[in-house]
């Protein structure tokens, strides 16, 4: 439930920005799982009904800065969607933990049902060709690496290629997705993970592999650094069905032809 401090921001905020034909308001993020810390905001989207652009803004109200999207109905089912379709639950992660703040004839109610059906539905582990290609992008990112190892470079492409691991071997292994600056927080704080998924049908990965990935995010020797995202590579796809240095795929692909 939403305490008095919440509908005070959020009331500003609509006087605010003059909101009129709106049918939903929801209010999410720390605030609303007691979760906030001095560098917090408050996260509100507004809803509305065949509503062609898509806004989005940041107030200081009272001293808390709120930040505010204004979204289409439509659009909001089709973002969701394509979500679980791409493993990428950022949204579907705030609707399963939202507050309503407002609710016009129950659309908004009704679309985070959905939202909250989609979000509790078990992934599916799957491999497929494009991941083998994935594997085989990140296996020359690693030789790259080698490459670099005297370079400031080697930085960039360490980070970019050990998040590329960590999203593959959820996708491969049914694990939901998480954003990248609560990574290390969930890994570490039990408490934290559990408010923070908020489904009994998502789990975080073992913890061998918390645990290289944990290692991998300090910033150490160059030598050392590469030896503990090998060790992560190695571990998260060694058991799959494919050598990244011997394959053939193959592609169906409809024009126009990208690479």
């Amino acid at each position: 439930m939403l305490n008095n401090e919440i509908i005070n921001y959020v009331n500003k905020l609509i006087k605010e920005l003059n909101l009129t034909n709106y049918i939903g308001i929801i209010v999410y993020g720390s605030y609303v799982g007691n979760r906030t810390n001095k560098l917090s905001d408050l996260d509100v989207m507004i809803i509305k009904d065949n509503y062609e652009t898509q806004d989005c803004g940041s107030l200081l109200i009272d001293g808390i800065r709120v930040e505010y999207f204004i979204q289409d109905l439509k659009r909001l089912y089709q973002l969701i969607k394509n979500e679980v379709d791409n493993n990428d639950p950022s949204h579907l992660t705030k609707f399963a933990t939202c507050e309503i703040f407002y609710d016009f004839e129950g659309k908004t109610a009704e679309f985070l049902d959905y939202a909250k059906t989609l979000y509790n539905t078990k992934i599916i582990p799957s491999f497929d060709n494009n991941d083998k290609f994935s594997i085989f992008s990140i296996n020359n990112r690693m030789e790259d690496l080698e490459s670099l190892i005297d370079n400031e470079s080697f930085y960039a492409v360490y980070y970019i290629t050990l998040e590329k691991i960590r999203t593959l071997y959820a996708k491969i292994n049914g694990i939901i997705d998480l954003p990248i600056m609560k990574i290390e927080k969930i890994y570490n704080d039990n408490i934290f993970a559990k408010k923070y998924i908020a489904s009994s049908s998502h789990c975080l990965p073992n913890q061998n592999f918390i645990n290289l990935y944990l290692q991998c995010i300090k910033i150490d020797d160059k030598n050392v650094m590469l030896d503990n995202i090998k060790k992560l590579y190695s571990y998260s796809f060694k058991q799959l069905d494919f050598n990244p240095e011997n394959f053939c795929l193959k592609f169906i692909k409809k024009p126009p032809f990208r690479v």
